[in-house]
């Protein structure tokens, strides 16, 4: 198969995916920018937002763009949510895949087996953790992946006028105000330049001057979302890390990071990565690669809160990290993996198990409440009030209120018996199955979370052990 179809089908599952995969990985995601660009919009009451808003330590550009994306498609077809939502997946779709495909020319190359080139062109392409978080509008994936645009500007053959170091430091600025992590890829990275490549000083210079004007630019921007001059950057550095609050939020043994990526990575195959990543550090350490990667590791190794998304802007380097190592070890130890059985059996589950994982995370959400909030919001654009049986779907650790209209009235009962009277229409919603029995028969059911058919195979009695967000409209 040639590779343009493989990368054409590439693009098709990112497009469903962006389509598909509404809501967010972490609340993260959601809170500080969605729900940043909602005070701008006049959508979110700013007392709503989490406590890093008050103490001014979060990047305000990724709020910014979708602000820019509400307002323009306000302009050209009516204010959604849920269709700015749809806009920004695509966009990061879009960007992931010039990340992608940037990488993949400047590699593919160097791998002159056909099964490692073969192998680069199916992982840089079909992981199906990539496509899931390239469809993230999230400062782990953004910064991530204008990262790697920069590093494939670097990595590309033949002298570089002094003029491309500034570019690659507009963009390695624009990942870091993203994201201020990448600052440690970032540092990596200048530090091969001068110590292992002998740049010359002033391409250096040159790559520091560019990220010094994004890094002014994001200040501005900082400026007109908080009203008034602030140093984020530093906020984050000094709350975060010198005053240590972020410890506060949990913190986990240094192996966190190894046990984590080995569970949610799918073992056995997660030791793939794990592997890779330790033979590429250990036998090449003189590659750009092990000095962008090896100062990111070891300070989120060392630093007591982690979260396994604090690691998803290297996601870019794995097809990489994967084809390079199988490579040192075909030529060190003179071990043809792509003929040894053991190793073909072990590929094949590999392929099976990601092919199988890579049509979940394309079909489904990645939170399964935004499409309640999305009938709700689609149905009801006149005044209604919505009762919520014990438990209020729009109150996710803050309250949701960038995809809820302003004239939803929002109501907590304890039981269907609490529901007062009335002579107009309203809603039910709940998700406790007994509750859902005394609703009225006159009611209408709208929505639920799982389709009818899915409820035909009920086996092992999992509807019983499932939360079900049900949503009925009583005339």
């Amino acid at each position: 198969m040639k590779s343009h179809l493989i990368i054409s089908a590439s693009i098709l599952i990112s497009i469903i995916a962006a389509y598909c995969s509404v809501g967010y990985h972490h609340f993260d995601e959601h809170f500080q920018i969605l729900e940043f660009a909602g005070t701008k919009l006049g959508l979110t009451d700013p007392n709503n937002l989490p406590w890093e808003f008050n103490e001014q330590m979060r990047s305000a550009i990724m709020p910014a763009i979708a602000v820019v994306f509400y307002k323009v498609s306000a302009f050209f077809g009516g204010e959604n949510p849920f269709r700015v939502a749809l806009y920004l997946r695509i966009l990061s779709a879009v960007l992931s895949f010039v990340s992608m495909y940037t990488i993949y020319e400047a590699y593919k190359k160097e791998f002159r087996h056909v099964y490692l080139e073969k192998a680069f062109l199916f992982l840089s392409f079909f992981l199906w953790f990539t496509i899931y978080n390239h469809v993230r509008f999230s400062p782990e994936n953004w910064s991530g992946v204008i990262f790697v645009i920069a590093f494939v500007l670097l990595i590309k053959k033949g002298d570089k006028p002094h003029t491309t170091f500034l570019k690659i430091g507009l963009l390695l600025g624009l990942a870091f105000i993203i994201r201020y992590q990448v600052g440690l890829m970032i540092g990596g990275l200048i530090g091969w330049l001068i110590l292992i490549k002998k740049e010359k000083l002033l391409s250096v210079f040159n790559l520091i001057i560019g990220g010094v004007i994004v890094f002014l630019l994001g200040i501005a921007i900082d400026y007109w979302y908080y009203g008034e001059l602030t140093v984020t950057a530093w906020n984050y550095l000094d709350l975060n890390i010198i005053q240590n609050k972020v410890s506060n939020f949990g913190t986990a043994p240094w192996w966190f990071y190894i046990t984590a990526a080995i569970e949610h990575g799918i073992p056995p195959f997660s030791l793939l990565y794990l592997a890779s990543t330790l033979l590429l550090i250990i036998f090449k350490p003189k590659d750009l690669l092990t000095w962008v990667l090896v100062p990111f590791l070891l300070i989120h190794f060392v630093i007591g809160h982690k979260e396994l998304r604090f690691l998803f802007p290297m996601i870019g380097f794995l097809p990489g990290i994967i084809v390079k190592s199988i490579e040192l070890i075909q030529n060190k130890w003179n071990i043809e993996l792509t003929r040894n059985k053991i190793f073909k059996l072990f590929m094949v589950g590999f392929w099976v198990t990601n092919f199988a994982l890579l049509a979940v995370v394309t079909l489904r959400p990645a939170d399964n409440q935004v499409p309640l909030y999305k009938t709700i919001y689609s149905n009801y654009e006149q005044p209604i009030t919505l009762y919520c049986i014990e438990d209020n779907p729009y109150y996710r650790v803050l309250y949701i209120s960038f995809y809820k209209r302003e004239n939803l009235t929002i109501k907590t009962v304890q039981s269907v018996n609490d529901i007062p009277i009335q002579g107009r229409s309203y809603l039910i919603v709940t998700k406790n199955s007994d509750e859902a029995k005394e609703i009225p028969k006159e009611a209408n059911l709208i929505y639920s979370s799982f389709p009818e058919w899915i409820k035909m195979f009920n086996f092992n009695d999992w509807q019983e052990r499932t939360n079900e967000w049900l949503l009925y409209e009583v005339i």
